[in-house]
Protein backbone atom coordinates (compact mmCIF):
# COMPACT_ATOMS: atom_id res chain seq x y z
CA UNK A 1 0.00 0.00 0.00
CA UNK A 2 3.26 1.91 0.26
CA UNK A 3 3.50 2.51 -3.57
CA UNK A 4 -0.31 4.24 -3.61
CA UNK A 5 0.01 7.84 -4.11
CA UNK A 6 -2.04 10.45 -1.91
CA UNK A 7 -4.83 12.35 -3.96
CA UNK A 8 -2.34 15.47 -3.90
CA UNK A 9 0.51 13.97 -3.65
CA UNK A 10 2.97 14.20 -7.03
CA UNK A 11 5.33 11.70 -8.38
CA UNK A 12 9.01 12.61 -7.71
CA UNK A 13 10.67 13.88 -10.86
CA UNK A 14 13.15 11.19 -12.38
CA UNK A 15 16.94 12.11 -11.79
CA UNK A 16 19.46 12.25 -14.79
CA UNK A 17 23.01 11.51 -14.65
CA UNK A 18 24.91 15.03 -14.28
CA UNK A 19 26.36 16.50 -17.08
CA UNK A 20 26.09 18.90 -20.43
CA UNK A 21 23.21 17.40 -23.05
CA UNK A 22 23.09 18.12 -26.70
CA UNK A 23 21.29 17.00 -29.53
CA UNK A 24 24.14 17.06 -32.15
CA UNK A 25 24.29 16.86 -35.66
CA UNK A 26 27.17 15.84 -38.26
CA UNK A 27 28.14 16.55 -41.28
CA UNK A 28 27.26 13.16 -43.21
CA UNK A 29 23.46 13.36 -41.88
CA UNK A 30 23.84 11.60 -38.76
CA UNK A 31 22.37 12.79 -35.41
CA UNK A 32 23.27 11.69 -31.88
CA UNK A 33 22.04 12.86 -28.58
CA UNK A 34 23.77 11.88 -25.48
CA UNK A 35 25.77 13.79 -22.77
CA UNK A 36 28.99 16.09 -24.36
CA UNK A 37 32.16 17.35 -23.11
CA UNK A 38 35.15 19.50 -24.92
CA UNK A 39 38.17 17.50 -24.73
CA UNK A 40 41.74 17.88 -26.16
CA UNK A 41 42.62 15.00 -27.69
CA UNK A 42 45.48 14.57 -30.39
CA UNK A 43 46.67 18.21 -30.01
CA UNK A 44 43.22 19.30 -31.03
CA UNK A 45 39.90 20.44 -29.43
CA UNK A 46 37.44 18.00 -29.94
CA UNK A 47 33.37 16.85 -28.87
CA UNK A 48 33.07 13.91 -26.30
CA UNK A 49 30.03 12.73 -27.09
CA UNK A 50 28.36 9.71 -25.03
CA UNK A 51 25.60 8.51 -27.03
CA UNK A 52 22.22 7.59 -25.50
CA UNK A 53 20.69 4.54 -26.74
CA UNK A 54 17.84 2.71 -24.98
CA UNK A 55 18.14 4.66 -21.54
CA UNK A 56 21.76 4.04 -21.50
CA UNK A 57 25.10 5.62 -22.48
CA UNK A 58 27.44 3.98 -24.77
CA UNK A 59 31.01 4.35 -25.13
CA UNK A 60 32.48 7.89 -25.46
CA UNK A 61 32.83 8.84 -29.70
CA UNK A 62 35.01 11.58 -30.26
CA UNK A 63 34.32 14.23 -33.22
CA UNK A 64 36.42 16.85 -34.24
CA UNK A 65 35.06 20.69 -34.48
CA UNK A 66 34.76 20.44 -38.84
CA UNK A 67 32.45 17.60 -38.68
CA UNK A 68 30.10 19.24 -36.43
CA UNK A 69 26.68 21.15 -38.17
CA UNK A 70 24.88 21.86 -35.59
CA UNK A 71 24.79 21.50 -31.72
CA UNK A 72 21.14 22.00 -29.66
CA UNK A 73 21.87 22.12 -25.86
CA UNK A 74 19.21 20.85 -24.42
CA UNK A 75 17.84 19.37 -20.72
CA UNK A 76 18.74 16.27 -19.83
CA UNK A 77 15.04 15.10 -19.86
CA UNK A 78 15.36 16.32 -23.30
CA UNK A 79 18.21 14.16 -24.53
CA UNK A 80 16.34 11.08 -23.05
CA UNK A 81 12.88 11.88 -24.44
CA UNK A 82 14.73 11.64 -28.06
CA UNK A 83 17.22 8.96 -27.83
CA UNK A 84 17.10 6.50 -30.14
CA UNK A 85 15.28 2.88 -29.00
CA UNK A 86 16.22 1.06 -32.28
CA UNK A 87 18.93 -0.10 -33.79
CA UNK A 88 18.34 1.31 -37.03
CA UNK A 89 18.48 5.06 -35.70
CA UNK A 90 22.04 4.53 -35.21
CA UNK A 91 24.40 4.75 -37.91
CA UNK A 92 26.63 1.86 -38.13
CA UNK A 93 29.42 2.70 -36.54
CA UNK A 94 27.98 3.50 -33.69
CA UNK A 95 25.40 0.43 -34.24
CA UNK A 96 28.56 -1.63 -33.84
CA UNK A 97 29.39 -0.83 -29.98
CA UNK A 98 25.89 -1.67 -28.83
CA UNK A 99 26.14 -3.92 -26.37
CA UNK A 100 24.03 -6.66 -27.57
CA UNK A 101 21.72 -6.23 -24.34
CA UNK A 102 20.71 -3.33 -25.38
CA UNK A 103 19.05 -4.20 -28.62
CA UNK A 104 15.40 -5.48 -29.28
CA UNK A 105 15.16 -8.88 -29.73
CA UNK A 106 14.29 -9.60 -33.36
CA UNK A 107 12.06 -13.35 -34.20
CA UNK A 108 13.43 -15.10 -36.89
CA UNK A 109 11.37 -15.29 -39.93
CA UNK A 110 8.87 -18.41 -39.89
CA UNK A 111 10.26 -21.37 -41.41
CA UNK A 112 8.43 -21.68 -44.82
CA UNK A 113 6.70 -25.26 -44.29
CA UNK A 114 6.28 -27.35 -47.90
CA UNK A 115 2.71 -29.21 -47.86
CA UNK A 116 2.64 -32.02 -50.92
CA UNK A 117 -0.66 -32.54 -50.79
CA UNK A 118 -1.26 -30.90 -53.91
CA UNK A 119 -1.41 -33.62 -56.98
CA UNK A 120 -1.13 -30.69 -59.87
CA UNK A 121 1.99 -31.18 -61.88
CA UNK A 122 4.16 -28.48 -61.58
CA UNK A 123 6.50 -26.93 -64.12
CA UNK A 124 9.23 -26.85 -62.09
Amino acid sequence: MNDILEPNATPEPPVYPPGEYAICEFFGHVTLVGRIEEVERFGAKMLALEPLFNGEFLPVVFHGGAAIYRLTPCSAAVAFARQPRQGYQLPPAIRAIVPIALLPAVEPPPAYEYHDDDDDERPF
